[in-house]
């Protein structure tokens, strides 16, 4: 059962108050979820001129245990004293107090002092607790449940009918904070101290030190309803509000999303933005997404967008997408350049990967982003750890055939490729193999503090490859990587020394680093809302910058609006790092056929 049910939050606060972005952060983990234990029926014992207390009321078998154990007959009342216990066996609830009372009249069952429910796992405490058992409905004041990852507080706990339980005027709180989202560049930035560990930490479960000691934000919500018979859209939140110090934004007055404890689940709003660059479409798209699901694990996304080109040129396109739990398959069009883009991705296990596309960007490893007309891969990677890296050793390992098409290149990218290869050599396509190996070294040195600090690591890359056209290509670098951080600067310098032995026979994948290359990576924290940063590499022998991004982070420390411009690639890329810790607070929250689910008894 896992602690990320707070997917209203991330609904309201991510698509409502600021954009509907299309991330799988639209659907979390549910940590209602309980699986239900079956228990034997209890037959009552006859014969007894005490009545036993083991009852039998409305299909519900159930046991009264205590120091002691006193029975009006008159009144048809028992009542147990000193670490009393109450079983309803056919539940797998169990109830204790100082005191339990039944009333055999009306079958209501009243708990005095030190209240505590166990159900399937999941224990409530409270003041004051009554029960119908004709009805299965109960009333607990001032219920505090602990769930696994989170807490619920109320002013009460009522059981409705249909196994629907109710807090009012409660609390939900975390245990830990959630990774709602976590756009391009969490991984590396920000940096804090020593970058890799940095890096380390990003890939890890948040913590409570990544989120704000003093909150800028609270949430509430008028009412929240759970159905626990649903996989999908499952979460309704009425009337959530964002509150800020001196005011607060009203959200949409209904929305409906998805919680799962089932990682495979996909869910998306129905309706999101497109935006950005789109492959080598050309221009920047803008327009709707469309998404439904065609299954619990699938989705199918239609979106037609309007394309913004150079010297105020228009075009329009569109987009048709499919995704699963290890598949992902595009296909787009755009008038600007009268082009279509695609890719189909596929996953087997953890390590490899089947895919393919058309005029599409494919990541190449430590090479960057690279862009051919067509593109049929299978890669596998993997990690070995040795005691002197920092992170492992990396392989990456891949076969693939490639069509070079040079015409649908940025004009600058394309300068370089022709600069690094020989024209008169290449050929059209090719298949090839390629194994990248990649490591990083421990710090050989680090001295400093928090907040002033270097640290030198030893960084090394390469790449073999051999072509069906019989030529064979080595890429060797290696050299220096300094991380530093000077106040609000956080900054790593490398020096690449590179040695390359033989040809490409293929244009798109040239190696335009050149033999000597420095690279700059780094971030200048402005405020506390406002980071600036940027990446570039410097071919010394051509004396110009390769590559060149430029990014600004905006928003608070847990909520981080992201955006990225490659200036070699022409492409702009946005994401969001979100992190979410705060408490909500509700007026009343609903959990449908609960009795199967959660702890109530």
């Amino acid at each position: 059962m896992k602690k990320t049910y707070l997917v209203f939050l991330t609904s309201v606060l991510l698509f409502a108050l600021f954009f509907n972005a299309k991330a799988d952060a639209g659907m979390l983990k549910n940590p209602f979820h309980k699986q239900v234990k079956k228990s034997a029926e209890n037959k009552n014992q006859a014969g007894s001129s005490i009545p036993d207390p083991t009852l039998k009321a409305k299909a519900v078998y159930l046991e009264l245990e205590g120091d002691s154990v006193e029975y009006d007959q008159e009144s048809n009342i028992y009542v147990t004293s000193g670490m009393s216990v109450a079983h309803i066996v056919d539940q797998d609830a169990k109830l204790e107090a100082d005191k339990i009372i039944y009333y055999g009249g009306d079958q209501n069952i009243e708990a005095i002092g030190n209240i505590k429910i166990t159900r399937q796992g999941v224990i409530t405490i409270g003041n004051s607790f009554k029960f119908d058992v004709t009805s299965d409905k109960y009333l607990l004041t001032k219920p505090y449940t602990k769930l696994q990852g989170a807490e619920i507080k109320a002013r009460n706990l009522t059981s409705l009918s249909k196994n629907e339980l109710e807090y009012e005027h409660g609390r939900l709180k975390l245990d830990e904070p959630l990774r709602i989202a976590q756009g391009f560049g969490a991984r590396r930035h920000p940096r804090t101290f020593y970058s890799f560990k940095a890096s380390r930490a990003a890939k890890a479960k948040p913590s409570w030190d990544d989120v704000p000691q003093n909150p800028r934000y609270r949430v509430t919500a008028e009412k929240i309803i759970y159905d626990s018979t649903k996989t999908l859209k499952n979460l309704t939140v009425y009337g959530a509000r964002v509150h800020f110090r001196n005011f607060s934004i009203p959200a949409i007055p209904k929305y409906t999303t998805t919680v799962s404890s089932d990682p495979d689940v996909r869910s998306l709003p129905l309706l999101a933005p497109t935006f950005g660059t789109q492959g080598a479409l050309g221009g920047f798209a803008v327009g709707p997404l469309f998404n439904f699901n065609l299954t619990d694990y699938h989705i199918l996304s239609l979106s037609p967008f309007g394309q913004i080109g150079s010297e105020g040129a228009f075009g329009v396109g569109g987009m048709v997408g499919f995704y699963g739990p290890a598949t992902k398959a595009e296909i787009a069009y755009g008038s600007l350049k009268d082009r279509f883009v695609g890719q189909f991705r596929q996953k087997f296990g953890r390590h490899l990967e089947f895919r393919t596309a058309y005029n599409q960007y494919l990541e190449n490893g430590f090479l960057g982003s690279t862009l051919a007309q067509i593109n049929v891969e299978l890669v596998d990677r993997r990690k070995l750890k040795l005691p002197f890296t920092e992170t492992g050793i990396s392989f990456r390992t891949s076969s693939n055939w490639a069509q070079s098409n040079p015409g649908i290149l940025p004009s600058r990218y394309k300068g370089f490729l022709e600069d690094a290869g020989n024209k008169k050599d290449l050929r059209n396509s090719a298949f090839k193999l390629e194994e990248q190996v990649s490591l990083v070294s421990k710090p050989l040195f680090k001295v400093g503090n928090e907040n002033l600090n270097t640290a030198l690591r030893v960084r090394t890359r390469n790449a073999l490859r051999g072509y069906s056209t019989g030529d064979f290509q080595g890429i060797f670098t290696a050299g220096p990587l300094l991380d530093n951080k000077i106040g609000p600067l956080t900054f790593g310098l490398g020096y690449d020394q590179g040695y390359v032995k033989g040809d490409s026979p293929l244009f798109y994948d040239q190696f335009i680093q050149g033999m000597q290359s420095v690279s700059l990576d780094g971030d200048l924290k402005l405020h506390e809302w406002i980071t600036l940063g940027g990446y570039g590499t410097y071919n010394v022998k051509a004396a110009e910058v390769i590559e060149r991004q430029i990014r600004a982070k905006v928003g608070p420390k847990d909520f981080k609006m992201l955006v990225n411009w490659d200036a070699l690639r022409q492409q702009t890329q946005f994401g969001l790092n979100f992190l979410f810790g705060q408490p909500v607070d509700f007026e009343r929250f609903v959990i449908i056929n609960s009795q199967t689910k959660t702890g109530g008894i």
